[in-house]
């Protein structure tokens, strides 16, 4: 196995063993999309058209709930001075690291997504594209996630910063992805090219973060 392999197979055993895997985010994404109803009403045409953009800021809130672990406990230990000085180069490190944690904790989202999609009253074509628009945000949400992390690393109580920094950015991609379900549920033409358009915005996003991260873990090293 590769080094940027071990170090993605790292961090996923990290997330299952030390931090309970997908539990948490997806209890919390469960959670939100659940008690939503009791905000806005129990109309089936309300829920149906509230849906994709529910879903799409209870994911938002998913992927923060975790982020605090992303570089903090590795900050804390020593382990990103270690990365800092190896060979293979810190951005891709920090990237291996970043997806090998998101991937393991933010997979069932999608799925727990065309649930609530149905629970909500979309219909099964629109709520498909809806998960589908949410597993193509996934390695956006969590590299920007990353990078907030890795800014607020060693700051003690960092989730607040963390959030602060993260949910600006975070934004537009999931505009994106609520709007292919939208579309979908509408009836738009509009929906794939919403689910293209998220799909660039995190391979856009692939391509550029780990220079980001890289740099935020330097200046809290430095």
């Amino acid at each position: 196995m590769s080094r940027l392999g071990a170090v993605f197979a790292r961090e996923a055993r990290l997330a299952w063993s030390g931090g309970g895997g997908p539990a948490g985010p997806a209890a919390f994404f469960l959670a939100a999309i659940t008690l939503a109803p009791l905000a806005i009403g129990p109309s089936p045409e309300l829920l149906a058209a509230a849906g994709p953009g529910l879903m799409g800021f209870a994911a938002l809130l998913s992927v923060l709930q975790s982020a605090e672990r992303l570089y903090g406990d590795d900050f804390s230990d020593g382990t990103l001075d270690l990365y800092a000085l190896s060979p293979m180069g810190l951005s891709l490190l920090c990237l291996a690291k970043t997806l090998g944690q998101g991937i393991a904790t933010l997979w069932p989202l999608p799925v727990i997504a065309l649930l609530g999609g149905l629970m909500y009253g979309v219909p099964l074509q629109p709520s498909t594209m809806l998960a589908a628009a949410l597993a193509a945000a996934i390695p956006a949400l969590v590299l920007l996630a990353g990078f907030a992390g890795a800014l607020a690393a060693g700051v003690r109580r960092s989730g607040l910063l963390i959030a602060l920094i993260a949910a600006p950015m975070m934004v537009p991609v999931l505009i994106f992805a609520a709007g292919a379900g939208r579309a979908g549920f509408e009836g738009d033409e509009r929906a794939l090219a919403n689910l293209v358009l998220t799909l660039a915005v995190s391979l856009g996003t692939i391509a550029l973060a780990p220079f980001g991260i890289a740099a935020a873990v330097k200046s809290r090293l430095g």
